[in-house]
């Protein structure tokens, strides 16, 4: 007999440089190395300059980038990571690399030297409340528009996926000096469900749309903190600044004092030099070890079932447009463990939703009441509702593996097909 549970885990927190026939994009694809150790870096920034076509590598250093089949070949792209010097090359660079040949892009780590009209007070807890106190003046302080792509993924141990679900996101954004809510619609969406008689728990994510815009630090800092308690509850430490391109970050991390019992978070805080921006946060709950982190995740479990939570990943990354600052990118990851009464044997679960923002807009996104996600909904439930064939075209299959700037590039793609028409 199948188990029902329910999940909650958001905060409550090239082929060849030749467009292929039909098709009005050319592929580029490459691999970036850090040239000191040679491993792979993820989470690099590669862009079109003077366009919004962007994307990230994956956690081997992988990316795929679609330009318009009419971008010139002396075009320049991109790449830059945090820590390193960036790299410029032309569009002409990828011809002849692969999906199964990328070219091999390799960034020097750089040493930090602070020029002096950026000097400024370096203490942590300066840096953080600084930050805090601009973020009305470096995020928008009137609704915006987004359009996002959303995913979300359950995977049993290390192969089966039980649960994938895609949509494309209408997002009106609230104004980051107010305690106005996010709304979010759904455009279009996808699901597949891949259950059978040996899966003795049925997993649903609940609140995962809905979580995913809620973990937005600057608009609710330190997630499960009082912003006003926050030296009560965590330690800060200066770590050194980082570069991505030509920005310098300063990177403050945070621990959870000790002595504080409830469940908090540590991980570190990017904090843009000259705009004292928040331009990237890294988080982990500090769930490792603790037997009641489970109330925290688990909304309803089956008799007889342990449930250990392993960790809680959360990445939210911003973006500048102008002179604000934008939600871009975030990831959440729950890792727990389950083992049955009187069973030696133990399955490993992780359930995982990601999003990029495609499109920002200027103006807020109309989203009717009746429309809007709300905390308690699944998107498994919904997404038949949302679904539209065309749409999909020959982008007919869920792909869990696939890079999230690679599906991007196929979303936006649809969309200005849709607009058109």
């Amino acid at each position: 007999m199948k188990r029902f549970l329910l999940l909650l885990a958001s905060m409550a927190f090239l082929v060849p440089l030749l467009a292929q026939e039909g098709e009005s994009y050319l592929q580029l694809t490459g691999q970036v190395f850090d040239a000191s150790t040679g491993k792979p870096l993820h989470y690099v920034s590669i862009g079109l300059v003077g366009t919004s076509v962007s994307n990230v590598s994956n956690a081997d250093g992988l990316f795929t980038l679609k330009v318009d089949i009419a971008t010139p070949p002396s075009a320049i792209v991109s790449v830059s990571h945090l820590g390193y010097a960036a790299v410029t090359l032309k569009v002409s660079d990828f011809e002849g690399f692969t999906e199964k040949k990328p070219l091999r892009i390799e960034l020097q780590p750089i040493s930090l030297q602070l020029p002096g009209a950026l000097i400024r007070s370096l203490d942590p807890d300066d840096l953080i409340h600084a930050a805090l106190h601009r973020i009305k003046d470096n995020y928008p302080t009137e609704r915006v528009g987004m359009t996002a792509f959303y995913r979300e993924l359950v995977r049993k141990g290390s192969g089966k996926y039980l649960n994938m679900n895609e949509a494309i996101l209408d997002i009106d954004k609230a104004p980051y000096d107010s305690w106005q809510s996010d709304w979010i619609g759904i455009y279009k969406g996808r699901g597949s469900q891949n259950y059978d008689s040996s899966d003795t728990l049925f997993i649903k994510y609940q609140g995962g749309v809905y979580g995913i815009i809620q973990i937005d630090q600057a608009k609710n800092p330190f997630a499960t903190a009082n912003v006003t308690e926050i030296e009560k509850i965590y330690d800060f430490f200066s770590e050194p600044a980082e570069y991505m391109g030509e920005r310098m970050f300063h990177v403050v991390s945070f621990q959870q004092k000790p002595g504080v019992e409830e469940i908090y978070m540590r991980g570190k805080v990017f904090i843009d030099s000259e705009t004292l921006a928040i331009g990237r946060v890294e988080m982990w709950m500090n769930v490792e070890g603790r037997e009641d982190a489970v109330s925290m995740y688990i909304i309803k479990r089956p008799p007889g079932v342990r449930f250990e939570v392993k960790s809680a990943e959360y990445v939210v990354n911003y973006k500048p447009y102008g002179n604000k600052w934008y939600y871009d990118y975030a990831k959440i990851e729950l890792k727990f463990e389950t083992r049955r009464r009187r069973s030696l044997f133990r399955h490993h679960y992780t359930v995982m939703s990601e999003i990029a923002v495609t499109e920002h807009l200027d103006q807020p996104k109309k989203i009717a009441k009746d429309a809007r996600v709300k905390f308690k909904d699944q998107l498994t439930e919904k997404v038949s509702a949302f679904t539209d064939e065309d749409f999909w075209e020959d982008y007919n299959v869920i792909e869990p593996d696939a890079q999230i700037e690679a599906i991007v590039r196929r979303i936006v793609k649809q969309l200005r097909k849709q607009h058109k028409e």
